[in-house]
């Protein structure tokens, strides 16, 4: 049976990009729901699946990380304006609640 994943030799789920994981995860996904399966074979897919959902978690918390450094790096600009936009007219504007004073 080829599309056995039980039959496969173990993956190294650390090298898998989230899109392999992602797209392995789905085929245990798809294989659980198919039923048919031993109680042993489920179970060892289901845990296969949690190891791949951890992986992709892992990777998402790091692009997540990486967008967050990258946009935090760019509000800085190259002047260190601390987020202002210096194309902003009301960028130099005190608030509006000061104003008031």
């Amino acid at each position: 049976m080829a599309d056995d994943p039980s039959s496969e030799p173990a993956l190294d789920v650390d090298s898998l990009s989230f899109e392999q994981a992602f797209q392995r995860l789905g085929e245990l996904a798809e294989s659980l729901d198919a039923g048919g399966l031993t109680l042993s074979d489920a179970t060892d897919r289901y845990e296969q699946g949690m190891v791949l959902v951890h992986r992709c978690n892992q990777l998402l918390e790091a692009a997540e990380l990486k967008i967050t450094n990258l946009k935090d790096s760019y509000s800085r600009g190259p002047n260190d304006q601390g987020g202002q936009d210096p194309d902003d007219p009301d960028a130099d504007e005190p608030p509006q609640d000061e104003l008031l004073l």
